[in-house]
């Protein structure tokens, strides 16, 4: 999983995208995107006590992403429709979350329009467009779990 500040080849930095639980009654790959949301991981870090205090937690890494829309699936790709989730002010839904909760690193797909923007590249196309397909095409775990999870 990355999530590195910017640098030559990566211009806005590279941030890869995953699979979040955020109820623990679902499993995955079982359940599918049941109990689970869409996120881009952008910083991984550890928590540090103070010297001297009594440490409060395992030794556990946490993660602070920003999180998407889970949209209905295309008709025609048969892909679910991502879009990033903003508060009413249009700045990013982020939250912190404990890195043990990743299930899976998945691979989105820019929706373009009738025109792409000339800014997208390989490393700059999460960062300029607002919607996406979850591609499950990715791997073939991936699209066991989101074809046979959108079965009913």
């Amino acid at each position: 999983m990355h999530a590195s500040p910017p640098c030559p080849g990566w211009p806005k930095g590279r941030q890869d995208v995953a699979i979040l639980n955020i109820d623990s009654a679902y499993d995955w790959p079982k359940s599918g995107l049941t109990g689970h949301a869409v996120c881009e991981l952008q910083l991984i870090m550890r928590p540090i006590p103070r010297r001297g205090s009594p440490i409060t937690w395992r030794d556990q890494y946490l993660c602070y992403v920003c999180s998407f829309k889970i949209g209905v699936i295309d008709s025609v790709t048969e892909m679910h429709t991502l879009a990033w989730a903003k508060h009413a002010n249009g700045t990013l839904v982020g939250d912190i979350v404990p890195l043990m909760q990743l299930r899976a690193f998945i691979n989105i797909i820019p929706k373009l329009g009738a025109a792409a923007d000339p800014r997208l590249t390989k490393s700059t196309s999460a960062h300029y467009h607002s919607s996406f397909y979850l591609n499950k095409y990715f791997d073939k775990q991936i699209y066991d779990t989101l074809y046979y999870a959108s079965q009913g």
